[in-house]
């Protein structure tokens, strides 16, 4: 990647879009530029002067700062996301409840149009707890449609130089027998070692990998809750209404509860 787009509306919370993605640009050594949407020609003025007073206020890197005005902000901005040489970065307000989609319309949308990873910040994004990549975390379930994800992950594992990591949980009854768990321990790791050697092998690259058990949210961002400099990769079904992340909610659950930034991808 050459350019990392950040896209930013006229909230605050976008401001953590742009502390990522200096912070993201900078370790793959790429070029970053702000990107606003506004519905009309005679809006872009006033966009363009909040967002210049809110980056100068939070002391932030000056960065190139682009407003246009178009109907759709989530067809301007997957169209960005598809192109090659660059990435999208952009907030996801993490709304409640899930009806109102926990990662905003506009977010879900953009999702849903892209053609490569789209990377996203929670509502408990802490750019001070992941000041780089070192580690990139890529939740598969067992299905073709999560494995998708995986050929991106190895290529932005490569440039990151961070360490590839494969998760999947196993959502276990709490009245599940030890036996019957421990049976499902040895098929569930046999399918992760030997993913994670054949994802090794075709990318060249050191590949760990982990199973967490009960429920796939809780256990997911317990997981993570005292990670440092780690981003969570997971691939979308790309349903339009509410967009669905592997396991439907749960992906919205993740998003909003993380510190970490999370990369999605529509196959």
């Amino acid at each position: 990647m050459k350019k990392i787009f950040v896209a930013m509306d006229d909230s605050e919370d976008s401001l953590r879009a742009l502390a990522f993605g200096q912070i993201f640009a900078a370790q793959l050594g790429a070029d970053v530029n702000v990107i606003s949407v506004v519905p009309l020609p005679g809006d872009i003025t006033a966009r363009r002067s909040t967002l210049q007073s809110r980056i100068s206020a939070h002391h932030l890197e000056p960065v190139a700062l682009d407003v246009v005005a178009h109907n759709s902000a989530k067809e301007y901005l997957g169209d960005l996301a598809s192109q090659d040489n660059s990435g999208l970065c952009m907030m996801a307000h993490g709304r409640r409840p899930v009806s109102e989609m926990l990662i905003g319309s506009v977010t879900a949308g953009v999702v849903r149009r892209a053609h490569h990873l789209v990377y996203l910040c929670g509502p408990r994004y802490d750019s001070r707890a992941h000041q780089q990549v070192d580690v990139l975390a890529v939740c598969v379930d067992g299905s073709k449609l999560s494995e998708q994800i995986l050929p991106y992950v190895a290529a932005l594992s490569k440039r990151l130089g961070a360490r590839l990591q494969l998760l999947q949980v196993i959502d276990t009854p709490a009245d599940r027998k030890s036996t019957t768990l421990s049976r499902t321990d040895v098929m569930e790791s046999a399918y992760l070692k030997a993913l994670a050697r054949r994802v090794g092998s075709e990318h060249v690259l050191e590949v760990d990998w982990e199973v967490l058990h009960g429920d796939p949210a809780d256990s997911i961002v317990s997981y993570l809750a005292d990670s440092h400099n780690i981003m969570l990769a997971m691939t979308t079904h790309g349903r339009s209404g509410l967009s669905q992340v592997v396991a439907g909610s749960v992906s919205h659950e993740v998003l909003h509860e993380t510190s970490c930034p999370v990369a999605v991808l529509r196959p």
